[in-house]
């Protein structure tokens, strides 16, 4: 037995006397403390970012890990939470992670010069901030092109109070893609313009594809259009990973539900994603809960994320697969056990499917806009300004020029004919269709519910040998968004669970942006201009904003706004759904509205990686918000424009022939040169070095110097000023006055027969000169390497290798 001490208890007694009071102040403040706050756990995490060898492929190659993971570790939290996540940056080079569809502080959304700078190597940076919402969101870097390399994960946050659907057992599915080429070499394979991606995808597209396929019309109308051939993904990948490999399993019971939350954390790659087992009920996207409704096969755009809800049958091991959305790959997850199930194929996209309309008018358009049916004059009088698909009168050229009979009655020309729909309290013209069964409509995109197209066999083996990575060697075929087969995602379908209509008496501020792009020089615009070379997007707290988003390219955009969620004004009304993330599919348009409560400055980009790195991308900026010294000390970083050097040279029996290219988004420095030896008495030389200024996709303006001679003298330096045009059918022209008053004319033609075998043609007219004609082929062997034959008009035959840097 232990006898107390009774000095001890006297002295308690005394402080505690001493301590009513204080206890009784601290309760009263209490009352006036949000309950969250003092329930509020403090969950923290430490992420250490380092470069690991990693195999994929079969060999050996650097890649970003977060604690020696890819993806990084899941971050699970509950909402009411407030997160302390340290990143450690043992990298030699600069990173920062951003917090993808959180609402947080600006200074912590991780984006650098835009809300901090970013972390030095050897550095640590603490985010904190409290989680204000529910739901599947990810976490990525936001400096250079380090996603590619890896640097991603999943971030979970559950509700305070659940659903049936939170209690279900959930499991995390990071969709990637994953190339062991340098990211670096990536953007400037992309930047130089190569072919090359496309073979290796067997994405290419020739006119003797097209023969094969009877689409020589829409081949040719697409380059009377002057557009490049379509298509769904810039880059080759080697791997799809989901969760980090190729192949995963899960234990799995018959009947049980498991809720799926699908992350498409991938730099470039929509994703189509299904279930052998059944549907996908959805149930969520991008973190916020919808209406649920089922899906056969889902297209998720690349930031998105999706919860989904299997159901597994009785018995057996059931594929949910991912597959690249131009057809390149896939990766899968099973779930149970005993005999497999695969889920079905999916028809490979038909390229040579054109989505526009071919009108003289477009034909002889003098600008990128009106060759695709949107000319700047059209969209600034609002012509485009209605959700869903624009200029597709043209759209019976599809499949071979034939329509579905049940869709014959379509209007789809602009959707004039669509009914009005209100939005937020606001009349927008909708995208409902009279005249389309829903199981017809595109998901979101109104359609044709196109038939799969089966590619006939190949006549004999020289077929395979000259088409095997030509579109026309797939089978079957189907055209992208045209066929129930290949759905563009379910946004029409979308339905938040409560109304999100704004107050229809706050002030709204509307703002038209088109989304440009020019594939051949890799460059993409909003508006016609990169970030480097645009103002901010201000707007003022109070308001609502509309963005009315006009997409002039045949690529889809998945466009992003940091900080914000904001309506996607569909066929629900003021049930329009809450994202983060939205699909602006070719030649569509897509609105949304957010209501300006966050101040702050915040990223607004496409969500493609080398689309944002190439200049798709804004600032929205706060009016009235200075960000702080640090940030703003760097802020011109953002809008830094580098220039990259690229080039080729044909080394050939008479003549060597090549071109040299040093070029950020407006500016173009090069020199072309040639060298003969055959047919001449003396070595025959000219260089022209030259200035350009890159107006769109169709034209620049340039100035420069022609140097002329033979041997060691200089026959003729003269100085030049032009313009360089390209004409209906791709046709590339050049005219340009010299200081002598001469004047010079050039056309020229590249037309592919097959993904590899390519003819091309030039005739120079020089008024001092006459002609000079030079016509060939060549022959791609491998990404830098070609032969090339042709005929010149001084010089004679001969061949040779073309190398490409």
């Amino acid at each position: 037995m232990i006898t107390p001490d009774r000095s001890q208890s006297a002295a308690r007694r005394m402080l505690a006397k001493l301590m009513k009071p204080l206890v009784t102040l601290f309760g009263c403040l209490a009352l006036f403390i949000p309950m969250p706050m003092l329930l509020a756990a403090t969950v923290e995490y430490d992420l250490t970012i380092a470069w690991q060898e990693m195999n994929f492929t079969g060999r050996m190659v650097k890649a970003l890990t977060v604690n020696g993971q890819l993806p990084g570790p899941p971050l699970r939290f509950t909402q009411g939470d407030h997160a302390v996540i340290r990143v450690h940056n043992q990298l030699d080079e600069e990173t920062s992670i951003h917090w993808h569809g959180i609402l947080l502080p600006n200074a912590m959304d991780g984006v650098p010069f835009v809300t901090f700078p970013p972390i030095a190597p050897g550095k640590t940076f603490i985010y904190e901030f409290d989680l204000r919402q529910s739901g599947t969101y990810w976490y990525h870097s936001h400096t250079m092109l380090q996603e590619q390399r890896g640097l991603y994960g999943a971030l979970v946050i559950a509700p305070k109070d659940g659903n049936a659907f939170d209690r279900l057992r959930d499991h995390v599915v990071v969709l990637s893609d994953w190339t062991d080429e340098d990211a670096g070499s990536v953007l400037h394979t992309l930047k130089r313009g190569s072919e090359w991606y496309s073979l290796q995808k067997g994405s290419g597209q020739s006119v003797l594809g097209a023969a094969r396929l009877g689409m020589l019309d829409a081949y040719f109308s697409r380059e009377l259009q002057r557009m490049p051939p379509m298509d769904l993904a810039d880059v080759y990948y080697d791997r799809f990973l989901l969760n980090g490999a190729q192949q995963q399993s899960l234990a799995a019971q018959p009947g049980e539900k498991i809720r799926l939350r699908v992350i498409a954390g991938s730099a470039t790659t929509f994703f189509y994603v299904q279930f052998a087992g059944g549907p996908l009920q959805i149930i969520a996207a991008d973190g916020q809960p919808v209406q649920p409704f089922t899906e056969q096969r889902l297209l998720i755009g690349v930031a998105e994320t999706y919860d989904v809800i299997i159901t597994m049958p009785a018995d057996g091991s059931f594929e949910f697969r991912a597959t690249a959305h131009d057809g390149s790959g896939q990766a899968s997850l099973w779930l149970g056990t005993g005999p497999r199930h695969n889920a079905a194929d999916i028809p490979y996209p038909n390229l040579y499917s054109s989505m526009s309309g071919l009108s003289l008018k477009r034909v002889l358009a003098l600008t990128p806009g009106g060759s695709m049916g949107m000319s700047g004059t059209e969209v600034r009088a609002g012509k485009f300004d209605q959700p869903g698909m624009n200029g597709m009168d043209g759209m019976k050229e599809m499949e071979h020029g034939a329509m579905p009979q049940d869709a014959g009655e379509m209007n789809l020309a602009g959707m004039a004919s669509a009914p009005e729909m209100k939005h937020a309290g606001h009349d927008i013209a909708g995208v409902a269709h009279e005249n389309m069964s829903s199981d017809k409509a595109l998901n979101g995109h109104p359609g044709l519910g196109m038939p799969t197209h089966e590619q006939p066999a190949a006549p004999g083996s020289i077929w395979l040998r000259l088409l095997a990575e030509d579109v026309s060697s797939k089978a079957p075929l189907a055209a992208d968004g045209m066929s129930p087969e290949r759905p563009w995602p379910p946004y029409d379908k979308l339905r938040a669970v409560q109304p999100t209509a704004f107050d229809p008496d706050k002030p709204v501020r509307e703002i038209r942006m088109t989304l440009d792009g020019d594939m051949e020089r890799y460059v993409w615009f909003l508006n016609n201009k990169p970030l480097s070379a645009a103002d901010h997007i201000e707007i003022k707290r109070g308001e609502v904003v509309r963005f009315i988003m006009i997409n002039r390219t045949m690529m889809h955009h998945p466009m992003h706004l940091h900080g914000h969620f904001f309506r996607v004004l569909n066929a629900q009304d003021e049930y329009s759904p809450l994202k983060h993330t939205v699909d602006v599919a070719p030649m569509t348009t897509t609105v949304i509205e957010f209501a300006a409560e966050e101040f702050g400055d915040w990223f607004f980009h496409c969500h493609l990686l080398y689309h944002m790195e190439s200049g798709m991308a804004r600032l929205v900026h706060y009016h009235d918000f200075t960000p702080d010294a640090a940030t703003a000390a760097v802020r011109q970083h953002l809008y830094h424009d580098p220039f990259h050097l690229y080039g080729r040279v044909d080394l050939m029996s008479p003549m060597a022939h090549g071109a040299v290219v040093y070029a950020n988004t407006r500016h173009i420095f090069s020199a072309e040169w040639q060298v003969g030896w055959q047919r001449v008495d003396d070595l025959h030389w000219e260089v022209t070095p030259a200035y350009d200024y890159y107006l769109n996709r169709f034209a620049s303006v340039f100035a420069g110097i022609d140097l002329e001679g033979a041997g060691n003298h200089v026959e003729k330096h003269e100085g030049i000023f032009g313009l360089r045009y390209l004409l209906p059918l791709n046709i590339a022209s050049r005219a340009w006055v010299d200081t002598a008053g001469e004047f010079q004319f050039a056309v020229s033609k590249h037309l592919e027969l097959t993904p590899r075998l390519a003819v091309f043609s030039e005739a120079e007219y020089d008024t001092g000169e006459r002609w000079e004609i030079r016509a060939g082929a060549t022959c791609l062997l491998a990404k830098h390497f070609s032969l090339i034959g042709q005929w010149h008009s001084r010089f004679g035959w001969g061949g040779g290798l073309r190398w490409q840097f």
